[in-house]
């Protein structure tokens, strides 16, 4: 069983310091905070990026009397900044963007509103643009620092296990993160893994950026906490 006992504090909510959304028309900011209803905040080794699911009361007068989707307007796209506070005091500063706008009810005083909101990354990965339309040869670690950096233009860090193995091939036009999880399940570590003998990679994005790790490897850490 674990042995950290719960406390108080240890039960409280996270605390919502900013939720500003910036208009792709005029730069025009406005705060959800006053209407802010719930918010959800995703990380996993399983997804690619971060995401966030915000919900809100749109009470028609955030800005200017009129509604945040009527005034900036909302449609997606819009750049959100998110400041989170935990119950340890650990503050969590980010940047997202809307990828999808819901209204799901509305009366004569307000609507309700969900956005869901992911990392640029994600918005960059479904650009035309963006497509792999060359040739990558050499190390699988290296492509993948290649295609986050030159392909989807991410300026976050970055945790690129070095892998062992070559791989070459032609990008095909495809999408940068569906070619990087197809190259995990052929990555093999140079620490942990050999050949006929690897579990693969998995990326994924936390707080601190974009990590690319072998499975091995993360088994053969030392357990966190036991339950």
């Amino acid at each position: 069983m674990s042995q950290t006992p719960i406390t108080s504090n240890l039960a409280q909510p996270t605390a919502v310091k900013k939720l500003d959304i910036i208009s792709n028309k005029d730069a025009t900011s406005s705060s959800l905070l006053g209407g802010l209803s719930r918010i959800e905040y995703f990380e996993s080794i399983l997804q690619d990026t971060i995401r966030a699911e915000v919900f809100y009361a749109d009470t028609g007068n955030a800005v200017n009397g009129r509604s945040v989707l009527e005034a900036l307007p909302l449609v997606g796209t819009e750049e959100v900044k998110l400041k989170l506070s935990d119950n340890l005091n650990n503050n969590i500063d980010l940047t997202l963007y809307v990828n999808k706008v819901t209204p799901f009810y509305e009366d004569t005083t307000k609507s309700l509103v969900n956005l869901s909101l992911v990392s640029e990354e994600f918005i960059t990965n479904e650009m035309g643009k963006s497509r792999l339309n060359i040739r990558f040869d050499g190390k699988i670690s290296d492509t993948i620092e290649k295609i986050l950096t030159q392909f989807l233009k991410t300026t976050k860090k970055r945790d690129i296990e070095t892998t062992s193995n070559n791989y070459n091939f032609i990008g095909n036009n495809r999408k940068p993160f569906y070619t990087i999880n197809w190259l995990s399940k052929k990555s093999i570590s140079t620490t942990n893994s050999a050949m006929g003998m690897s579990a693969g990679y998995f990326l994924f994005e936390t707080t601190e950026g974009y990590k690319f790790k072998s499975i091995d490897t993360l088994f053969a850490q030392k357990q966190k906490k036991s339950f």
